[in-house]
Formats: C-alpha cells, structure tokens, sequence
C-alpha cells in the first residue's frame, strides 16, 4: 500500500491551480468594494473591515479540506487523491452585498452599522451550514444521483459561466488571448515546449504582459500596510440580532451553499474520489463562522471544481498553499494592488476551462436515460443569470427594483415577474425540477409528487420564487406545484384507461 500523499508537496498541476484560485478569490473578493463605492462608503473603510477575515476563515476551511484529502489518501494508500476545492462565492457575494449591507447603509447611513450586519450574516450562515452537516449524508441519499449531479452542473456550468464567461471581451486583445492559450494548451491537451510549462502559468502571464503594454492593466502600487487577518466587530451579538430580519436572504444562501456543498461530493466521487459529504459540510461551516466572526462579509463554499482540477493534475497541495499565500496578501495590505494583476478577462477564459470540466463530469456521470433532466436543469439557470446581471445594474443607475415605476418598465421590457420567479432560488428549482423528472423516468411516482409537494412548501416559505423568506410568500406557485404533484402522482393510472 501506497503512503499517503504529503499535504505541502506542490505537483505541476497544483501550480496551476494555485494560480487560477488565487486569482479567483482576489478579484471576487473585491467586489462590494466597488459595489457599495457608489452609494459613498469609501474603499478604504471596505479594505479594512468587510474584507480581512475572510482570509482567517479561508484559512481554516482551507485546512479542513487538506486533512480530509489526507485522510481519504492513507485510508485508501493512494497518491492521487485530490482535495476539495474551498473559497468565495459570488452569488452569495452579491446576494449579501445588495441584499443586506445596501438596505442597512440605505436605512442608517452608518457604514459601521452595514458591516456590522454583514459580518453577523455571514456568521448565521456559517451556524446553519453546522446544524445541517450531520444530516447531510442523509440528504444525499434521499436526493436521487442524476438530481445532483445536475444541480452541481447548473451551479458550475451553466450558472458560474453565463455569469462570468463574457467577461473575456472585458478587454478583446488580452482576452483572446488567454482564451487561445487555454483553448490550445488545455482543452486540446498540446504541450507547452518539451518541458511542458504549466499552461495556466502561461494563460496568466502572457496576458497580463500583453495588458500591461497595451496599458489596460495598470497596477497602482499603495505601499504595503500591514493589518491582521480579522476586523472584530464592537457589538457582535447585537449585530446577530440586528441580522435576523435578513434570514430570508440568509437562510436560502445558506440551504444552496449545502446543496452545493453536497454536489461538489457528488462530483469528487464521479472522479474516484469518495468523501464524507458530512466532513466536508462541516468544514465549510467552520470556515464560514470564522469568516463571519473575523468581521468579513465574504461567505466562502465548496467549489465544485474537484473534476477538472483532478484533470490538470491538481492534489492536495494547492489547497494548503493557495490560502497561506491570500493571508499573506492579506496581512502585507497588498489585497487591492495583487487583485489587478488577475484582470477578469484571464480569469474568465480559465473559467471557460473549468465550466466545460464541470459540464463534462455532470454528463459522464449521469446514465443515458437521465440525459432529458441534466439538459434541462442546465437551461433553468438563465433567470437567475438575467436577474443577477440586473440587480447589480440598478443600483449603478440610482434605481431600485422594488420601486413600481422600475417593476413596471422591466415587466414590459424583460419579463421581470418571470425571471424573479424563474431566478429566485433557482438551484431549489433545478434540484427540483430533476428529481421529479428523475423519478418520473424510474416510475416512481409518489417520490415524484412528493418532490412537488415540497416544491409548494418551499414557494409558500419563500424560499423558491421569491425575494423575501415570509409565510405564505407565494400562494400562486405553492398552488401550482401542488397542482403538479397531483398530476405527477396520479400519471401511475394514465396507461392503464
């Protein structure tokens, strides 16, 4: 039997890794700096508050998935394990940023308050991810595979890259040409030189010079400014409170972090690794409370992004050094100035590699007849893609989506009663929708209307098709998916008349 695999050994394909992570988690980490600059509250309150302890809690969740990779490695005696995939999550960056800390600086005018309430967001979050772990094995089973295989590609594959993809063309010259050196070097597998340089490596580099010298990547060097990981909050517990009114957003971000947590599982053992989905739910919310309590606002989760770093030949080293390297960025102050050396038009063309890895799992996984569900789970996405693009436009513009006049012309223009119910907790929507779909193929149809009964419950708490979690939340779509379990549960008798 193999030894297990040494948690600080970086292989070729960790350095890859390292760099698209890194990179990922600087310029998503960033972004309600710029979001809540145009409302007035200035960069340098965010750096120094919202931002710092996510890397504490990146830290931790960090090392959480690296002793769970171990351990699977000396159980099993293999050297090709691969760990989890940990860090920021960008619907819950934006879900968070416009949801909660927008309305309460709105409402107070105190940016203090804003974070305060943020941070304390984040730390329920982190709380709900632990009280459902050591249920999470059991949701797995109850949760037919092709369901979650299929929410883990709606969330990585269809979702990440319709949100994030175009952003190529941010700049077209550097874009196409990090997207032709990931196109060229990864996806059709061609060496780079004999000595077979990390492509990533290269993807990064090239670029980034070729921005520079077109001057469209422009780094403004601040000094460094040392500061500790964490921004402690004066009223903690206060701010608990003051956040309970927000669990309606919390609370679903929280339920879609595990789902995704759970497909992340899901796919990891479709590339022959089998973790503990309870461990790894576990250490998300241990991460995710320390983030909160180190007063950031960043809500981490588990990427779904173990098969196509499997691929590239990624194992556990990335996952020890990618978050050791963040906290240094973090600690020297030198957050802002390292972020502008990963422009989003590299970043996204190795998103494209990441998506058509995620894609490419979810399909190999699935058995041929379950093929209808994964294509339609992948399309159901498209509501929450419009709405996010949306809702992070309007307050740029000094208008507001609950405003009627705003409603009004978005109904007439876009749909927008629609999209909000096609978009609001649409990974409940695509896990649903599979796994009515799965068990209807399998014949088991009173699964199948229990699947829409729970449809209803979560429309009429509101946490599918509405903004807000509130009793009787949306009667109409609680009826109608009742209407549909009836339906669904009595297509037993249809081929008997």
């Amino acid at each position: 039997m193999e030894r297990a695999q040494r948690c600080w050994v970086l292989e070729r394909g960790d350095i890859d890794t390292i760099i698209a992570h890194l990179g990922f988690n600087l310029a998503q980490t960033v972004i309600p700096v710029f979001l809540l600059l145009s409302v007035g509250i200035p960069a340098a309150f965010s750096v120094a508050h919202l931002l710092p302890g996510y890397a504490l809690g990146f830290l931790v969740g960090s090392l959480g998935m690296v002793r769970l990779a171990v351990g699977l490695s000396r159980r099993e005696g293999r050297q090709n394990v691969t760990a989890h995939v940990y860090g920021n999550n960008v619907p819950a960056i934006l879900s968070y940023t416009l949801s909660i800390l927008l309305p309460v600086y709105l409402e107070s005018h105190d940016a203090n308050r804003a974070w305060e309430v943020g941070a304390a967001a984040v730390t329920w979050t982190g709380i709900l991810k632990l009280a459902a772990a050591p249920f999470a094995e059991g949701f797995r089973r109850f949760i037919p595979a092709p369901a979650a295989m299929t929410v883990f590609g709606a969330a990585m594959y269809s979702y990440l890259a319709l949100v994030l993809l175009q952003r190529v063309f941010d700049h077209p010259l550097v874009g196409l040409v990090a997207l032709a050196i990931v196109l060229t070097s990864v996806l059709a597998s061609v060496p780079i030189t004999r000595l077979r340089i990390p492509p990533f490596l290269v993807a990064w580099i090239v670029p980034l010079l070729v921005g520079l010298a077109a001057s469209y990547v422009r780094p403004i060097w601040q000094g460094l400014a040392p500061a500790p990981p964490f921004a402690i909050t004066p009223e903690p517990l206060h701010a608990m409170a003051l956040a309970v009114p927000y669990l309606s957003v919390i609370a679903p971000m929280a339920i879609y972090h595990v789902l995704q947590d759970m497909a992340s599982v899901a796919g990891a053992t479709a590339a022959g690794d089998n973790y503990d989905v309870r461990g790894v739910v576990a250490c998300d919310g241990l991460g995710t409370l320390v983030c909160g309590l180190a007063g950031s606002v960043i809500a981490p989760v588990v990427y779904a992004m173990l098969p196509p770093y499997k691929a590239m030949g990624a194992r556990i080293g990335f996952a020890l050094w990618t978050p050791l390297l963040y906290l240094a960025v973090t600690v020297s102050g030198l957050t802002i100035f390292i972020a502008q050396l990963f422009p989003w038009p590299i970043l996204a063309a190795m998103i494209a590699y990441v998506s058509i890895g995620v894609g490419m799992a979810t399909l190999r996984r699935v058995d041929a007849k379950y093929l209808s569900v994964v294509l339609l789970g992948f399309v159901l996405p498209a509501g929450a893609v419009v709405a996010a693009a949306l809702n992070s436009a309007l307050p740029a513009l000094q208008l507001s989506a609950a405003d009627p006049g705003v409603q009004a012309a978005l109904n007439r223009s876009v749909y927008w009663s629609s999209i909000e119910g096609l978009g609001n907790g649409f990974l409940f929507l695509v896990l649903v929708v599979a796994a009515v779909v799965t068990e209807a193929i399998d014949r088991r149809f009173g699964r199948a209307a229990l699947w829409c009964a729970l449809a209803a419950g979560f429309s009429w708490l509101g946490l599918m098709h509405s903004t807000l979690m509130r009793w009787a939340a949306q009667p109409m779509y609680a009826a109608g998916w009742l209407a549909a379990a009836a339906i669904v549960g009595s297509a037993r008798w249809w081929g008997r008349v």
